[in-house]
């Protein structure tokens, strides 16, 4: 019985411990270094950073003069799909500009992630289907070609 005591004595008062720790803890740590973050905004102005991030990346050739411009922006949902032209930086207004490309990117908090198509569109092809990650509202701009 006096071991049962003991135990259940010792176990108590460890228990009260680690709870009067964790809440000093808890509020110290609020107190002293506050949580960073924000929320992603969908403007061409707040996008168009991770559009130049992408269109870099697709330069083959370790190019630095390959850009998007965003022609259109559509978002819903923590989603956004950019449309433009995809090409090199000195482009002549009269001659050949590019590429129509369009970048898929879903927030994360404060940041834009760009996303595979054939990863987020799912297996619907023309048609909306279950499987798809990226909302209804922007899956045909994101998903159907033509």
């Amino acid at each position: 019985m006096r071991k049962t005591f003991t135990m259940s004595t010792a176990l108590l008062i460890a228990g009260l411990s680690l709870a009067g720790c964790s809440s000093s803890d808890s509020e110290t740590s609020a107190s002293e270094s506050p949580m960073v973050g924000g929320m992603t905004e969908c403007t061409k102005e707040a996008v168009q950073p991770f559009v130049d991030e992408a269109a870099l990346a697709l330069a083959t050739d370790g190019s630095t003069d390959t850009m998007m411009p965003i022609d259109d922006l559509q978002c819903a949902d923590g989603w956004a799909v950019a449309n433009g032209t995809l090409g090199p930086k000195d482009a002549p207004a009269d001659g050949p500009q590019g590429a129509p490309t369009k970048f898929i990117f879903q927030a994360e908090g404060q940041f834009w992630i760009l996303k595979n198509q054939e990863q987020v569109c799912g297996t619907g092809g023309e048609n909306y289907s279950a499987d798809a990650q990226v909302p209804k509202a922007i899956y045909a701009d994101a998903c159907v070609f033509g």
